[in-house]
C-alpha cells in the first residue's frame, strides 16, 4: 500500500534584498551579528547585498518576527548607515514560502504597523513560492530542481 505525500505549505525566510551604486561592505559590518549574509559583493550594474534575520542566535521561521527584527535593525542604523541604505537603488523584503503538497492554505499576515515602517523605509514587498522537491532539504531551498517558482512584487508606496 502506497501511501500519499503530504506536507503542508509553510514559510520558509525573509531575505533582505539590496541593490546600489556604492559598494555595501560597511552596511554589512553595521548590521553585525544581527544578520546571516548570504551575499554581499558586485554585480553587472553595481553592487548587491542579501540578508536574513538572525533572532538570538538563529534563522527564525516566523515572519512576524523576522519582519519586526529587521525593521528594528534597520531604524536603529548609525547614520553612516544610514546613508548607505537611502542611497540603495532596490530595498526588498523577500517572504520565501514552500508552496506544499497539501490543500490547506497557509495565511500569514504582515500587520499594519509592519506595512507602514516598510513604507516609511522605502522597502518593496517580494513574495516567493517554491515548489515541492522531494529530493532537497526542506529548510534550504534552491532555484535547481524541476518546477516555477512564483514571484509577486508590490512596490512601496511613498507617503
Amino acid at each position: 500500500m502506497t501511501r500519499a505525500v503530504t506536507v503542508a505549505a509553510s514559510f520558509l525566510n525573509l531575505d533582505l534584498e539590496l541593490e546600489s551604486s556604492s559598494d555595501l561592505a560597511p552596511l554589512v559590518n553595521s548590521l553585525g551579528s544581527k544578520v546571516f549574509v548570504l551575499y554581499c559583493g558586485p554585480t553587472e550594474g553595481g553592487f548587491r547585498l542579501a540578508v536574513e534575520p538572525v533572532i538570538e542566535g538563529a534563522l527564525n521561521g516566523d515572519p512576524a518576527a523576522c519582519t519586526g527584527h529587521m525593521l528594528r535593525v534597520l531604524e536603529g542604523l548609525a547614520p553612516q548607515s544610514a546613508a548607505l541604505w537611502q542611497a540603495c537603488s532596490s530595498r526588498t523584503f523577500d517572504f520565501g514560502f514552500d508552496g506544499g503538497l497539501e490543500a490547506t492554505p497557509l495565511q500569514v499576515d504582515i500587520d499594519a504597523d509592519h506595512l507602514a515602517r516598510m513604507v516609511r523605509l522605502g522597502i518593496a514587498v517580494r513574495i516567493t513560492v517554491y515548489p515541492f522537491r522531494a529530493d532537497e532539504p526542506r529548510n534550504h531551498p534552491t532555484q535547481s530542481g524541476s518546477g516555477t517558482i512564483h514571484r509577486l512584487c508590490f512596490k512601496p508606496l511613498m507617503l
